[in-house]
């Protein structure tokens, strides 16, 4: 006989299951988060910004705030003057992973995932802090070679990311190591044996920073206190900035952004010309662009392009508006490098994805991406597509120029009747055109771009300017042979050597013209055609 087999019991609850959070989670949010080494530094001087900004709310800080950088052979110190966390809350903040008490709207970090960027460039990550008001110095050092080998392929994530953090943090908070007037945040990487080059390279850490971090324009730019001035009529509050140096080999430097008033492009040095700005609906975003003399694509990549920033830090590079040039029409992409400036958006309308490459697909956002491309990138797209369509114009004009001017050498090569007049006006025609064709063969290639993108690849002027170049050379050595013939008739000679003496002088004066003043200049000119 088959015994009754009991009913479960009811009403117990089944056994609660704790989901197992691998090591390789804190992979993904250290070298998977930040791919350039040099975005551990960005978010760094970002959590700095964010304490300045809380000291000054507090007004425990009545300066714009300052972030000092010091790179030693084996350790990188970021230390900021902001608010510090108070000792007893700095274990549960700085230990908290993608936690943060941080207001989206208000400050720019909020993630809580920042402050692990450099585990992956140094054996020993050792944050140090201390609040207004207390004396406590605190100390949270994070075993960074211990943490990297937990996250190995070979390891396969078994370790629990709990319990692996609790083993690979040390902390060791100072009892009256600070004074109670102190306030700060230190983050130091310790041991850079694993860090590339590109972080521990002073040169390279101030470029970048000069394009990314919240700090000024340099004093002695013109344009400075223009672009701050409208920055401020349309947002109603200063431009955000903080003072930024970085100490190395004993040199300290302040950083500021890179612009200046000249820019170098693939055939020579342009000049910026003017800014303009645009200011767009319902305080959503303003943008200040820097147009430059030439056409031309920009080939300093820390200047080139028109940048999105929010809270006057960077977001992504250039690529942002790149794209927003491309939806005005796929090929005018390009036409982004023939400008400088930067787009500041509100920060309340937008959210900076977690890697700072762009931005959450939020209605709003998408609203300003499509004003943005409509009111600024369109009519920059068009003002460069003019100029390049224009470009082809004048560059065809010189090369048909060019090949008159050869008609004409020809012809009077072949003449017995060729006058020194004309032989000296066909020389000064070739030097003209020489000095357009110059001129246009420092643009040619970026005319050529856009005949390319257009689909017309055949049409490139590029060969044919080159060959029109070489043949004004040819036609000013003719040139030059003719009036030797005239040398050799005796009775033109006297009044030919006269005409190129004054001929030489001439050309010898426009010279020191533009080395001395007017009344000198005079001066010089009557000593020299007072000479027989």
């Amino acid at each position: 006989m088959t015994e009754p087999v009991d009913a479960a019991p009811q009403n117990v609850a089944p056994l609660k299951a704790i989901p197992h959070i691998g090591a390789f989670v804190l992979e993904t949010l250290t070298l998977g988060m930040y791919g350039e080494p040099r975005h551990t530094l960005r978010e760094y001087v970002q959590n700095s910004f964010d304490a300045i900004r809380a000291a000054r709310r507090t007004r425990f800080l009545d300066s714009r705030g300052r972030v000092d950088i010091s790179i030693a052979d084996d350790s990188i110190v970021i230390r900021d003057n902001g608010l510090g966390v108070r000792a007893d809350q700095a274990w549960n903040t700085l230990t908290s992973i993608g936690a943060s008490k941080k207001d989206r709207q208000r400050d720019a970090g909020f993630r809580g995932i920042g402050r692990l960027a450099g585990m992956a460039y140094c054996k020993n990550l050792i944050f140090r802090t201390t609040f207004p008001g207390e004396t406590t110095l605190t100390v949270i050092d994070f075993d960074c070679q211990n943490l990297l080998s937990a996250m190995k392929p070979e390891e396969g994530g078994d370790v629990e990311l709990a319990t692996l953090l609790s083993k690979a943090i040390r902390f060791a908070p100072v009892a009256d190591g600070a004074q109670a007037e102190d306030h700060f945040f230190e983050v130091e990487l310790k041991g850079l044996e694993p860090a590339p080059k590109s972080l521990k390279d002073p040169a390279a850490v101030r470029k970048y920073l000069s394009e990314v971090v919240p700090v000024d324009f340099d004093p002695k730019w013109q344009w400075r206190e223009k672009i701050r001035s409208e920055y401020k009529t349309y947002f109603g509050e200063d431009l955000e900035i903080i003072d930024v140096f970085v100490t190395a080999d004993g040199e300290t430097t302040q950083i500021f952004k890179p612009y200046g008033d000249t820019y170098e492009h693939r055939k020579g040095t342009t000049s910026l010309q003017s800014v303009e700005f645009f200011p767009g609906e319902d305080n959503a975003y303003w943008g200040w662009v820097g147009k430059l003399s030439d056409f031309a694509a920009i080939t300093d990549f820390s200047t080139r392009g028109v940048r999105v920033r929010v809270r006057n830090i960077q977001v992504d590079g250039t690529e942002i508006v790149e794209k927003l040039f491309t939806e005005v029409k796929p090929s005018f992409g390009r036409f982004n490098a023939y400008y400088i400036g930067e787009i500041h958006i509100d920060p309340e309308k937008v959210i900076p994805n977690a890697r700072r490459d762009g931005f959450e697909e939020t209605t709003q956002w998408i609203d300003i991406k499509n004003r943005i491309s409509l009111f600024l990138c369109k009519p920059l797209a068009d003002a460069s597509y003019d100029a390049s369509q224009q470009g082809q114009t004048n560059i065809g004009k010189v090369v048909d120029d060019i090949d008159k001017l050869v008609n004409r050498s020809t012809t009077l090569a072949e003449s017995s009747r060729a006058s020194y007049d004309q032989v000296i006006d066909l020389m000064n025609t070739a030097k003209r055109l020489r000095r357009r064709a110059s001129s246009a063969l420092k643009v040619v290639g970026y005319v050529d771009e856009t005949i390319v993108e257009e689909g017309d690849p055949e049409e490139q002027k590029a060969t044919s300017l080159e060959e029109a170049a070489r043949a004004v050379e040819t036609v000013e050595t003719q040139a030059r042979m003719m009036i030797g013939k005239f040398l050799d008739e005796d009775e033109r000679l006297t009044g030919l050597k006269a005409r190129l003496r004054e001929e030489v002088l001439q050309e010898l004066l426009d010279v020191v013209n533009l080395f001395v003043d007017p009344a000198t200049y005079q001066k010089i000119r009557r000593q020299i055609f007072k000479a027989p």
